[in-house]
């Protein structure tokens, strides 16, 4: 059992998120912030546990997912939790100072359910698996 944190602010995409990530994995456990102050206040007070991979977008109010990774990789007792950036954009400055702040990888949304399950479903299952626009480790 894995426990997956996905840190979005548009609730239709952690809806979305949760659905996929159950179809992909039902024995994965889902926890959600709203973005990075979100974040560091329930990894900070015990209110969430620590989860094995986080999968963050980029573009949030408070602290951005930039913002949060680097504070995230900052961290002695956060650094080692792999992260995935998640987000719509397909700017390569965006997945390159990703990729350089610790994310272990760097996802653009899908369009569609099945493709966010598929997508999903590879990365936990099959290692960090990318196809187009994805950016490999």
């Amino acid at each position: 059992m894995r426990t997956i944190l996905f840190v979005d602010d548009d609730q239709d995409d952690q809806l979305l998120f949760q659905e996929a990530l159950s179809e992909a994995d039902s024995t994965a456990v889902y926890l959600s912030a709203t973005d990075g102050v979100d974040l560091f206040e329930k990894l900070n007070t015990g209110k969430t546990a620590t989860p094995d991979l986080i999968f963050m977008d980029i573009n949030m109010p408070k602290m951005n997912g930039i913002e949060s990774l680097k504070e995230l990789k900052r961290s002695e007792r956060f650094k080692s939790i792999p992260v995935i950036m998640y987000s719509t954009s397909s700017s390569k400055e965006h997945q390159k100072i990703c990729l350089e702040s610790g994310a272990i990888g760097y996802v653009e949304k899908p369009n569609d359910f099945d493709q966010i399950c598929a997508r999903i479903k590879s990365i936990l299952h099959n290692g960090l698996l990318f196809r187009q626009n994805d950016v490999p480790l």
